[in-house]
């Protein structure tokens, strides 16, 4: 028989090591579970982005198609001076000044896709003692269709069409007795920012696409106004504005703002991507990824645009 009591021989696997083994694989499992969200989100982002810029480039290449420069209702529109009740009012441009803007919005727009009214609907950024806003367009290629089709020809036109709707089993949805019908939700949806560079000539005409995601589409909501003297100046990254009144806006890194203001004669109508969003009490503070042209003293919170495309003063049919 041997006798092993004077020799050095390991037992076991101690308790303690045990633990700390658990421990180790815990925190290396924990680090692979945090990769599942970051990649969802990643992947969410990609899909809006594609999204954003297929929709982004049909809208541009259909409004060439249909000639949307050349809509009886916008034309109309370009040449107009806004109305102002307020203190401010409008002056009418030189024919070789640049226009007032307008947004070609059928969603929003009175008698449009969402239900507006000319109270709830006909101006973007409007406020009676700061700026008259720009004035939203039906354009006559939607009014002249016939009442049954209009939102149909609206979702067909200012929304994504390539978009489903699946179920949890991957299936589209939607049925009509035994026809399937493939149901899109409209979770994209686009709108215009035209002006004439020169007022009195409709030789070229200011294009820039803006496209949303998840805007509501039955009523007018995500389009919060504020005014000040002044919010921003020229040359700055940077505005900041007081919430007083009703819930702050829902804007983050990476969301939409547009300057109405009026100055010169004319309303502002910048688009601004926001890089960081600060709040401090009742004050927001919005850092922007460009320096602003001009200053501001109105601008209206877009809470659901993704991207603007900006298509530049060469813009033609």
């Amino acid at each position: 028989m041997i006798n092993h009591a004077g020799a050095n021989v390991r037992q076991g696997v101690t308790l303690l090591e045990v633990l700390t083994a658990i421990f180790i694989m815990g925190v290396g499992l924990l680090a692979i579970l945090t990769l599942f969200p970051l990649g969802a989100l990643s992947m969410a982002r990609a899909v809006r982005d594609d999204r954003a810029a297929t929709i982004g480039g049909n809208a541009a290449a259909w409004a060439s198609a249909v000639d949307l420069r050349n809509d009886t209702a916008v034309v109309a529109g370009l040449q107009a001076v806004p109305t102002q009740a307020g203190n401010v009012i409008p002056a009418t441009p030189a024919a070789d000044a640049p226009g007032y803007p307008i947004y070609v919005d059928p969603i929003y727009a009175p008698g449009g896709y969402a239900g507006a009214t000319a109270a709830t609907g006909q101006w973007l950024g409007r406020q009676n003692n700061a700026t008259p806003g720009i004035l939203r367009v039906n354009p006559s290629l939607i009014t002249t269709q016939r009442a049954a089709i209009r939102s149909q020809a609206i979702a067909r036109w200012f929304t994504f069409q390539d978009e489903m709707q699946f179920d949890t089993l991957g299936n589209a949805t939607g049925t009509s007795g035994t026809t399937a019908i493939v149901n899109r939700p409209g979770t994209y949806s686009c709108a215009f920012l035209m002006r004439r560079p020169q007022f009195g000539s409709g030789a070229l005409t200011d294009l820039s696409v803006v496209v949303y995601s998840g805007r509501a589409l039955d009523s007018v909501q995500g389009e919060q106004t504020f005014s000040g003297n002044p919010l921003g100046t020229a040359g700055t990254n940077a505005v900041s504005f007081a919430i007083t009144v009703g819930d702050p806006p829902n804007i983050r890194k990476g969301g939409w703002i547009l300057d109405t203001s009026y100055q010169a004669g004319n309303v502002n109508a910048y688009f601004y991507q926001v890089a960081s969003v600060t709040t401090t009490g009742s004050t927001m503070t919005l850092e922007l990824e460009t320096p602003l042209k001009a200053d501001v003293t109105t601008l209206v919170v877009m809470e659901n645009v993704i991207t603007v495309l900006d298509r530049g003063t060469s813009w033609r049919p």
